[in-house]
């Protein structure tokens, strides 16, 4: 029992949404080694005069980068799901084919060997070249759109070893799928075309010197992230509104406009690649087929009911506290590969373990399961289904000759009865393993079954939560390891057997009260009843979003999403129902799977609204603020900033001006900028004596801060050695200094000014007595919920 509560306690894991996270020690110095980033340039003269020189209010080159962003996501999307669908047809075509010929063990070896080597080739780049390739890439991309400098998580290296080390992972049958690392590698799209900061690529082109700021850089992250979603799901405005919802902190409606436009051009792109690649068999160019433009759809469109309430209300319920368990296990298991996994072979070994684990285990799982029988064939289109008497309703998947006979546990196998067996020559046995028609197929295929609709007995309750249980703690485990994966797919499988099994039982119940529709099997409802509703394949679409919402805590977006992939836009309100209870009872006990990440990761991410038990407007800042803060003057001496740089290692300082009433506040100044200045005018290549020293550029300035400038680099100032004193020329850093730095009050409110901050993107807020003497500043860190606490209760 005491081993029981420590795994729960020591975690920290089990919070409502609305308790702040308790921090240890250790992780609060890694919160304060994270730094922040300033998407506003200071409002200096030197920028002023920068501005002067750049066109305004033109936007069509914002416009066509955005569109650019959108395409080349599309393409990369569609080179990702070919590769992926290219490896994993060939190993399934592969194994189908041994086990046709009752060669299990064959089988077994090629799929362990081939399954193996994919998460080898998907791991190795991942540990040695490119950690922050590793997992979807998502809380990253939040945070840095929250406001925080992740590194070297947009370099072009990272997009690489993402692409490839994603399609080996996926391809290899893990559960896992590609959606998340698709929104990574759509904002490694958008910031590598803005050149914002790329410290693997330098661009001067005009172009980009005009989009080389954050805050442009900013934009194009966040279209590229919402296009990656469009993409993955087929979903443009699904991705406006994920990004809307879930990853951008920052909004403006014009940008809004302009991401929208990204994900429109980013489906088109997949969908015109797509078209082409039909186009070279039996299609027609320019023909967006269904198949291949919706990502799960839905064949057969069938009205919501008000009865349905009932079991869409079930399914929030379990697909709440399923997405409970789900959440805290996967950062519990994430806290343990942290504190335990650190040599780099024990991390490509980890997934290698995993995928021979799970290959395993669908190679034996089937053997439990007997092989079905029915003659029941059901239309995709219209529902109706075609049966012997008394046969139960049963769909054929597909009818081709390299599937798995069910002697060799596989899918299905077709006998034809001959007429003078009774059978009149027309019959069709089909038998299967109901088991293997759920692990066999790739994560994709296998939603798309659980999500036909006509299939009312083709899973029964046994295979599903044996699928359930299964693609659960693999999910569970596989993600954060050392390899490129996403958990959406897995998300949405989980949830589709909780629908399915809902979906079952309400078919059963149905059969028990003798209800159905004539010449139907009992608990069966066929096309144009009322009651068509109560059908596996319905609930299944609901789960899923139910259970993806009680793990992500998305609401509008993911049912738009959910609406959009499947292309089923009756079931609407059910599916929103459903998301809505599963986030109350998952918002209930932990927060959501990215924040919680977030927090292990120990990321100083603001939330929208902070948490605290009472009103943050009865507190004034100055009890929250650092104090005191180190300034500097507006004409200083080179050994003085120095002297301020080094003994005090902050990323900014408030300049004042002296005055006899005391120093008043007069602009900001960053340490980058700070440090660039000190090195221009100490430069022992320049005539550092000469006082008439040309000043800095905007572009200049920024350019050397974006490279950066060691501290130690940087030359001392000699000392007027004749006259024993220190006779340095005085540095003007008033053309350097934000002019329109934020300021607030002491007694200005907590709760404003966390909205203040966040509101406006800001790296420092300084704060002013009524004489406007400096007299604290806050950062990122004295916002966070447990520093509030800390300050203002503890």
């Amino acid at each position: 029992m005491d081993r029981i509560k420590h795994f729960f306690t020591t975690a920290r894991d089990f919070e409502s949404v609305h308790a702040n996270h308790r921090y240890t020690r250790e992780e609060r110095r890694r919160l304060r080694q994270i730094p922040s980033i300033d998407y506003l340039p200071p409002n200096s003269e030197v920028y002023r005069e920068w501005i002067k020189t750049q066109p305004h209010n033109k936007t069509w080159d914002k416009w066509l980068v955005m569109f650019v962003v959108g395409l080349v996501t599309g393409i990369v999307g569609w080179a990702l799901y070919n590769i992926i669908g290219g490896m994993a047809a060939f190993k399934y075509t592969t194994v189908r084919y041994l086990l046709g010929h009752r060669l299990r063990f064959v089988a077994w070896l090629f799929n362990s060997t081939f399954s193996g080597l994919l998460v080898l080739m998907a791991a190795l780049p991942v540990v040695f070249l490119a950690p922050a390739a590793a997992g979807s890439g998502v809380p990253e991309v939040m945070a840095y759109l929250n406001g925080c400098m992740m590194p070297k998580i947009f370099e072009m290296k990272t997009l690489l070893v993402k692409f490839f080390s994603c399609a080996f992972a996926v391809a290899s049958g893990l559960p896992a799928g590609p959606e998340g690392p698709m929104i990574h590698m759509g904002a490694c799209i958008g910031a590598a075309l803005s050149r914002g900061e790329s410290s693997t690529r330098d661009c001067g082109g005009g172009m980009c010197r005009r989009f080389g700021n954050n805050q442009d850089k900013r934009d194009f992250v966040t279209a590229g992230a919402a296009a990656g979603v469009a993409v993955a799901f087929r979903a443009p405005i699904g991705g406006l509104l994920f990004a809307f919802e879930e990853v951008a902190s920052f909004w403006q409606q014009h940008v809004g406009w302009m991401i929208f436009f990204a994900c429109m051009a980013g489906v088109l792109a997949i969908d015109l690649l797509n078209s082409a690649q039909r186009a070279f068999g039996e299609g027609h160019f320019g023909l967006f087929e269904s198949e291949w433009s919706v990502a799960f759809e839905v064949k057969q469109s069938i009205e919501a009911h008000l009865a349905a309430v009932i079991p869409t209300v079930i399914i929030g319920l379990l697909c709440g506290s399923l997405g409970i368990m789900f959440t805290f296990a996967n950062l519990h298991i994430a806290r343990f590969r942290d504190a335990n996994i650190k040599v780099k072979k024990w991390k490509v070994l980890e997934p290698i373990l995993l995928i021979l684990l799970y290959v395993t285990s669908t190679m034996i799982l089937p053997i439990f399961f007997p092989c079905l029988q029915t003659g029941c064939t059901v239309d995709e289109v219209t529902g109706k289904p075609t049966c012997p008497p008394g046969a139960k309703v049963q769909r054929v998947v597909e009818d081709s000759g390299d599937l798995y006979t069910c002697q060799a546990s596989g899918l299905y196998r077709y006998h034809a009865v001959p007429a003078d067996k009774g059978g009149g020559g027309n019959n069709t046995i089909i038998t299967y393993n109901e088991m293997a028609t759920l692990v066999y197929p790739t994560g994709e295929d296998t939603i798309r079954l659980l999500f036909t609709r006509g299939t009312h007995r083709q899973f029964s309750y046994g295979s599903l939560i044996v699928m359930l249980m299964f693609y659960f703690a693999g999910a569970c485990w596989i993600a954060g390891s050392a390899i490129s994966s996403g958990l959406f797919v897995p998300m949405l499988l989980i949830g589709a057997c909780v629908g399915r099994i809902v979906g079952l039982a309400t078919v059963d119940f149905a059969a028990s009260k003798g209800w159905g529709s004539p010449g139907a099997p009992p608990g069966v409802y066929l096309p144009g009843s009322a009651w068509q509703w109560m059908d596996p394949g319905v609930m299944a679409l609901v789960g899923a979003g139910s259970f993806m919402g009680g793990v992500t805590r998305l609401t509008i977006s993911l049912a738009v999403i959910m609406m959009e992939m499947s292309g089923d836009i009756h079931f609407l309100l059910p599916i929103l129902l459903g998301i809505l209870v599963a986030k109350w009872i998952g918002d209930s006990a932990t927060h959501s799977l990215y924040h919680g990440l977030l927090e292990v990761k120990c990321v100083p991410f603001l939330p929208n609204e902070p948490s605290f038990p009472v009103s943050l407007d009865l507190f004034e800042v100055k009890q929250t603020m650092q104090t005191p803060v180190a300034t500097l003057r507006m004409v200083e001496t080179p050994n003085a900033i120095k002297e301020v740089l080094m003994n005090y290692p902050h990323s900014g300082y408030p300049i004042v001006h002296s005055t006899p009433a005391g120093a008043i506040f007069r602009g900001f100044i960053l340490r980058d900028h700070l440090k660039v200045i000190l090195q221009h005018y100490t430069d022992p290549q320049s005539d550092r004596f000469e006082t008439s020293l040309s000043k800095l550029s905007y572009s200049m300035l920024t350019a050397k801060a974006k490279k950066g400038v060691r501290l130690s680099a940087i030359s001392p100032y000699p000392s007027d050695q004749a006259n024993g004193t220190d006779s340095e020329m005085q540095i003007d850093l008033s053309p350097y200094m934000d002019t329109s730095a934020i300021t607030v009050q002491e007694t200005f409110s907590v709760r404003r000014a966390y909205i203040l901050f966040k509101t406006m993107a800001l790296r420092h807020m300084v704060v002013i007595d009524d004489r406007n003497h400096v007299v604290g500043i806050m950062t990122r860190n004295d916002l966070l919920g447990y520093r509030l606490e800390d300050k203002l209760i503890r």
